[in-house]
């Protein structure tokens, strides 16, 4: 019997596929795919997305396309030949890095001609190759496994097609709270055949570095990207400030779709790096006046999407509590009969020390238990109750995990806004920090 194939098409594999893009579906409010205009139809395709959320990454990559896929993922997971085989039957390959030592680099030699393999027969290879994940708005420096790959590919068969390498931006309305939102972003793919032949080097090692910078460039362009230096985090959280106040440069509100919104903030993030440069002392003081906006805000509680500019405060409160009053019957019903799953990851979640990692577990936690609860509840809804009123509760049910979390997030800035019509020196500290950027 002829050896099975990573890529090879497996039944079951397509069965838990179909099941697992349900699932990333609805662990997020809102996902869009955008620039898939951008992807060659007449080479061989390797996408490299930043690594900002862990395994959620690959999943909404996974997502994202309807075709096989081929994944990289860091070569420790592989230690266990258990672990191995479900890896590999997941269409997931190891790639080994240099921290974990030279000897062991030698293994991707391995990998790469399975890679080569995978692209030569028409399927997509995905992989990170910023080779950890960070959660945030900037990139870490490219590892150079990827321009090899395509390299090796465009030495094997780039005389019959090109070989292209796909920038990929990958954002989240937020890393840590499930049931945000997640927008894949393809931008315009570099021809590495085309790059070989139009750069003189005498070895695949001096294209490289020219390869490398050209799609640090390109990745950049297809996230919020916020210089990664000892201000980020107040010039993310200034630039959150910004997107919700608005300012001189007219940003206007969010657009209507995650894509819009995301040029939108990268429009801003670059009038605060302008800025920076053009007024350094008087962009210092602002940014030491938003850290302390930021501990005073989080401190209290409060959301900064209540610091949203509404036409009524007052009202707005009033509106969200008639919302909540309204949706707590379904949200009592849905806390109860998705107590398994919703206990399950909350008591995960509290386990794992990285953050990153905890979306990761809520999705899990919910596929997992979906599949095992669904049938308990079918043989006791129809068992206990006439088949109409069986049928209602089970599709009554299936959303309840996700309304759950969607509740609770709902609750928090409804109670977000009530603290902060109690605190006005919040809300002039806001107001004063957005004035004064308004003068630069």
């Amino acid at each position: 019997m002829a050896r099975k194939r990573i890529y090879d098409k497996d039944l079951t594999y397509d069965i838990l596929r179909n099941w697992t893009d349900w699932g990333i579906r609805h662990s997020y409010r809102k996902v869009e795919v955008h620039g898939e205009e951008n992807l060659p139809t007449d080479g061989a395709l390797l996408l490299t997305p930043n690594h900002c959320n862990t395994l959620m990454d690959a999943l909404v990559m996974l997502r994202a396309y309807n075709g096989s896929t081929v994944f990289g993922a860091r070569a420790d997971i592989f230690n266990n030949p258990f672990v191995a085989k479900i890896m590999y039957f997941l269409r997931i390959l190891p790639m080994v890095r240099q921290r974990d030592g030279l000897r062991n680099v030698l293994k991707n030699k391995d990998t790469q001609e399975v890679i080569v393999e995978t692209l030569e027969n028409g399927v997509r290879f995905c992989m990170f190759p910023e080779g950890k994940h960070r959660t945030m708005h900037s990139l870490q420096v490219l590892g150079k496994g990827v321009f090899r790959a395509a390299l090796a590919a465009n030495e094997k068969f780039g005389s019959e097609r090109p070989i292209y390498i796909v920038p990929v931006g990958i954002e989240y309305g937020d890393y840590f709270r499930y049931r945000s939102t997640s927008l894949v972003n393809y931008g315009n793919a570099i021809n590495v055949t085309e790059f070989v032949k139009t750069h003189d080097v005498e070895n695949d090692v001096q294209i490289i570095e020219p390869l490398r910078k050209e799609l640090t460039s390109r990745m950049s362009e297809l996230m919020t990207f916020i210089s990664d230096d000892e201000n980020y985090e107040a010039k993310w959280a200034l630039l959150k400030m910004l997107s919700i106040a608005g300012s001189k440069k007219g940003y206007g509100d969010f657009g209507s779709s995650l894509y819009e919104d995301m040029l939108r903030n990268r429009e801003i993030a670059l009038d605060i790096e302008k800025a920076l440069e053009e007024k350094p002392e008087k962009m210092a003081e602002i940014l030491e006046e938003v850290k302390e906006f930021e501990a005073g805000r989080k401190k209290k509680g409060i959301s900064i999407y209540a610091f949203k500019k509404r036409s009524n405060p007052v009202l707005s409160v009033i509106g969200k509590g008639i919302a909540a009053l309204l949706g707590l019957p379904y949200f009592i019903f849905g806390a109860i009969t998705s107590l398994p799953m919703w206990a399950a990851a909350e008591f995960i979640r509290g386990k794992v020390k990285d953050k990153a990692f905890r979306n990761t577990v809520s999705f899990g936690v919910k596929i997992a238990l979906t599949v095992l609860l669904t049938p308990i509840y079918a043989v006791l809804a129809f068992c206990l109750a006439p088949w109409w009123l069986a049928l209602a509760l089970l599709v009554l049910w299936i959303p309840t995990y996700s309304y759950f979390y969607d509740y609770i997030e709902g609750c928090r800035r409804w109670f977000s806004n009530i603290r902060l019509l109690s605190n006005k020196k919040l809300w002039k500290k806001f107001k004063g920090i957005i004035k004064d950027y308004k003068k630069l």
